[in-house]
């Protein structure tokens, strides 16, 4: 099985199991944390409570990060603000000609 169909069943799995969870009356908070659980990748992990609760993924995104370890979180939050930054740069910054035409 090449990593594209691995990752795609990993997904289907883990939101079939938040179906099951959120049938037994769970809320979204404990189906991410017990998701997190069972896989290393908070992504699949995103993708799946979106497609179980039909929550968008920016919502899903929100719900799994504030799930996630500590230690975790506080990576994806300076990640993040560092993204941001650079983006912010981007903008701020003038396009300088290009010298070679």
């Amino acid at each position: 099985m090449n990593p594209a169909a691995e990752r795609a069943e990993r997904i289907r799995l883990l939101t079939e199991m938040a179906r099951i969870l959120l049938a037994a009356g769970a809320d979204e908070d404990q189906i991410a944390s017990e998701l997190l659980r069972r896989t290393d990748s908070p992504v699949s992990v995103i993708k799946a409570v979106h497609d179980a609760t039909g929550m968008d993924l920016g919502e899903a995104k929100w719900v799994v990060h504030r799930n996630l370890d500590p230690g975790v979180r506080r990576a994806a939050e300076s990640l993040w603000q560092d993204l941001l930054d650079g983006i912010a740069q981007l903008h701020e910054s003038p396009s300088a000609p290009d010298s070679d035409r």
